[in-house]
């Protein structure tokens, strides 16, 4: 008996649900159904991955003595050294110009224009990966080109003769002149007796 009870049981539960399942009586309609609604896509920037960000990394400056005589080398050998010569070279002849401290009186032609495309060529080579000579080719560069703008400013308008103030100030001109010469010979050698750098010709001479 009980395990007849057992089954009767269970059949009747099973009705039970099969009827709870079913459509009401009554007449009562059954209640609609949602209608389904289509997932919501997640918008793009929650499926975008982000893009890494990249830095520049700027190049190291050289420190040990072999970095920078590897430096140094490849700014005279890519065109420092060529406008190294250029500048010599012009200087010298602007230098052809100059009036004789002796003679009270001398004609003199300035011409400047070769020296200026110079100075313009060494200023693109102007930063020389050495301190110690970078300081002494910076200050060829700068005192050249001021000494030769105030001797240019002492040329008399519209007269052949200066008047002792020109006259000073030319001579003011060309001593700072001379320290851009002094500054550019002490270049010159640091190359040649540190890093073993020196042009073919000696360019004093052609001046």
């Amino acid at each position: 008996m009980p395990l007849l009870l057992t089954v009767v049981t269970a059949v009747l539960l099973t009705a039970c649900a099969g009827a709870a399942s079913g459509p009401a009586s009554g007449g009562a309609k059954p209640p609609a159904r949602p209608t389904p609604t289509a997932p919501s896509s997640p918008t793009p920037s929650s499926t975008r991955p982000s893009s890494p960000t990249t830095s520049a990394t700027a190049s190291p400056t050289p420190s040990t003595a072999a970095e920078i005589t590897e430096a140094v080398t490849q700014w005279y050998e890519y065109g420092g050294g060529t406008a190294m010569v250029s500048l010599i070279e012009e200087a010298e002849k602007a230098q052809s110009g100059r009036p004789d401290e002796e003679e009270e009186f001398a004609l003199v032609i300035l011409d400047f224009s070769g020296l200026d495309e110079a100075l313009s060529t060494a200023r693109l080579f102007g930063s020389i990966p050495d301190p110690k000579t970078q300081k002494t080719w910076s200050a060829a560069i700068e005192r050249l080109d001021e000494g030769a703008r105030e001797v240019l400013a002492s040329v008399p308008q519209g007269r052949t003769f200066q008047s002792p103030t020109e006259a000073g100030q030319a001579f003011r001109g060309w001593k700072t002149f001379d320290e851009g010469l002094k500054n550019l010979k002490k270049t010159v050698a640091r190359l040649d007796r540190t890093f073993g750098l020196k042009p073919p010709s000696d360019p004093w001479e052609k001046g």
